[in-house]
């Protein structure tokens, strides 16, 4: 999701969350030292059959891995039952030495029985915004005792079918106590992209060599996730079309250039001095804050806000939630029931059900990768990330909630190259009741977003099929 705070807060210890049926591999103690540069995706597809126990196709035989298969710089973590027949398989990529910087890797699959995928023709790749995770964002049913365990739209396209990939970013994995951020200095744009290139990557290979085909794959990208994706479809447009991973681009609820002068000059340029101090001060790590302002409303509902002055930690969420905090138009998170003109409750979530988001957030984000998508939204100075805007052909689905931040992003459709752009606004109420529609995080959790978003995208990717071209030589950088 968008940045959103700019109060230094306190730090409160990230709450663990733990879903049901459980198998967990044991961490290893030590990890090879590993970079970039050198990682192959290839090798470790098959680390990850192998360590996960799925048997490869027929026709496939698996590439030479490290003779250690816990020191590698892959490792199955864990396989959980999200649903019956659904499986969630978790791992983690070691992407370079530093022993911080790695990141997660998702797939929910349908399954034959326990252990056993079945395969399917239609993949699709995940990529989460600010402040969450793969989990809270696509899974949030396993984090939340007052939603059903199995609501998530990455459950809901599994079960019809899909084969769901996803990442977790590597600032996801930096813990709520961490107090030196050195290693983030530059986590920016480019890392992100190209951590979800080599995601991308591990996921095709894995595909094809448990009988799935090596078919393009198709990517979303979520709010900030946008950004991220956008940088790598535009980066993909200089490779020979062989080399090619995306099939098909999802950008939801946000793109990185507009032309809506407000919002570049109020979320984006605004930022970007006291963004670009922090940095030059050798201060990495920009605190969120979701897991401490849901805490707050629900250990201590009444109590004095010490974010808002006159309001009590539970108006403060539900203010957070409903109320227009981007300053630009209506734009907020998730419609609310308004009184004397402040928001009193939600209308497609609970309270607690916001709550239960709220407190599964991240506790840190990397500063560069904020500045850097800042400086790239108040589109003063060139940067590299849409240079080839115009060479992007690929079929693309632009979400776009009249409550959120999607009345922004159409006009960077038009600086696409493709002839196959569909534009879906989910808009509920007249234009002059934006504020009230619904919102940016409506999309992931509200009760109505099956049937209003996820069966729309679902349909768009059974409806462009699977455009198959491409070997099995993927690049990751």
């Amino acid at each position: 999701m968008k940045k959103f705070l700019t109060i230094a807060i306190a730090l409160l210890v990230l709450l663990p969350f733990t879903g049901c049926s459980v198998d967990r591999a044991l961490a290893p103690e030590t990890r090879a030292d590993v970079s970039t540069q050198t990682l192959d995706p290839a090798t470790l597809a098959a680390d990850l059959l192998r360590q996960t126990g799925w048997e490869p196709a027929e026709d496939q035989t698996l590439p030479e891995t490290s003779a250690d298969k816990l020191a590698g710089p892959l490792t199955f973590i864990e396989r959980t039952e999200v649903a019956p027949g659904i499986a969630h398989y978790y791992w983690e990529v070691q992407v370079s030495a530093a022993p911080e910087d790695r990141i997660g890797l998702h797939r929910v699959v349908r399954e034959k029985r326990p252990g056993v995928p079945e395969r399917s023709r239609l993949p699709v790749f995940l990529q989460h915004g600010d402040a969450k995770n793969f989990v809270g964002m696509f899974l949030p049913g396993t984090l939340s005792a007052t939603m059903p365990d199995d609501f998530g739209a990455a459950i809901y396209w599994a079960r019809a079918g899909i084969d769901v990939w996803g990442i977790d970013q590597a600032w996801n994995l930096v813990t709520a106590g961490t107090t030196d951020f050195t290693f983030m200095a530059n986590w920016g744009v480019d890392k992100q992209y190209r951590d979800l290139q080599l995601g991308v990557a591990i996921a095709r290979l894995a595909r094809l060599l448990t009988g799935n085909g090596f078919g393009l794959i198709d990517l979303l990208g979520y709010s900030s996730g946008s950004v991220t994706g956008y940088a790598l479809v535009n980066a993909e447009t200089q490779l020979p079309p062989g080399l090619r991973q995306i099939g098909g681009w999802i950008p939801v609820d946000y793109s990185p250039i507009t032309d809506n002068e407000d919002w570049n000059t109020i979320q984006n340029c605004d930022y970007v001095p006291g963004l670009q101090a922090q940095i030059d001060a050798g201060d990495y790590g920009y605190f969120v804050g979701f897991d401490y302002l849901g805490n707050l409303a629900r250990d201590d509902p009444d109590g004095d806000s010490p974010m808002i002055p006159g309001f009590t930690n539970l108006q403060t969420a539900i203010w957070f939630g409903a109320g227009p905090i981007f300053n630009v138009g209506g734009i907020h998170y998730l419609a609310g029931i308004w009184e004397n003109e402040l928001p009193v409750d939600l209308v497609h979530v609970t309270v607690e059900q916001w709550l239960d988001f709220m407190v599964a957030g991240a506790p840190w984000e990397p500063v560069r990768f904020i500045l850097d998508y800042a400086i790239w939204g108040c589109m003063e100075q060139d940067v590299p990330w849409d240079d080839h805007f115009a060479e992007i052909t690929v079929p693309v689905l632009n979400i776009a909630p009249a409550g959120g931040i999607g009345p922004t992003t159409h006009w960077c459709l038009s600086q696409l190259g493709s002839n196959d752009i569909t534009d879906l606004t989910i808009q509920l109420l007249p234009d002059d009741q934006a504020l009230y529609d619904y919102g940016h995080i409506d999309l992931w959790i509200g009760r109505e977003s099956p049937e209003l978003v996820w069966q729309p995208i679902l349909d768009w990717i059974v409806a462009h099929g699977h455009r198959g071209h491409g070997n099995a030589v993927a690049h990751a950088h």
